[in-house]
């Protein structure tokens, strides 16, 4: 296992999703890539995002990125814009990530413990082992 595809949303769940791809990573010495995806909707190209909300997930990931690497691991960051099911899925493809590991539970207002509709469209459809963490 070479590449752990980690993707972030900067949730209470974030720490644990981190940890469990971090402790993956230390034993088969794979490189994580940490992922923010910000939803669609507005007249950008696909795959970018404003300069505000670019630089706030950039800060956030660079924080993440940097505490990483202090600790040892190869990591690398991408921000990218879209519905965050299919990018998730079309990056993973893209960078041949051997896993994904994911956060379970849906963050929005009325979510429950259920898996999230993000995480149950990953395991369907990523060409790669998927781990949702809960």
């Amino acid at each position: 296992m070479s590449t752990i595809l980690v993707p972030i949303d900067f949730s209470e769940e974030t720490p644990e999703v981190i940890e469990c791809a971090a402790l993956l990573a230390r034993r088969n010495r794979s490189q994580l890539v940490l992922m923010h995806v910000s939803p669609g909707g507005r007249e950008v190209a696909p795959g970018l995002l404003s300069n505000e909300e670019e630089t706030a997930a950039a800060d956030k990931l660079g924080r993440l990125e940097r505490y990483l690497r202090d600790e040892g691991y190869q990591v690398s960051t991408t921000i990218r814009e879209g519905e965050p099911a299919r990018e998730i899925v079309a990056y993973g493809d893209a960078i041949k990530a051997d896993c994904i590991i994911i956060g379970k539970h849906d963050h929005a207002p009325a979510a429950t413990q259920a898996k999230s509709p993000i995480t149950r469209y990953v395991e369907q459809r990523a060409p790669c082992t998927v781990v949702a963490v809960p």
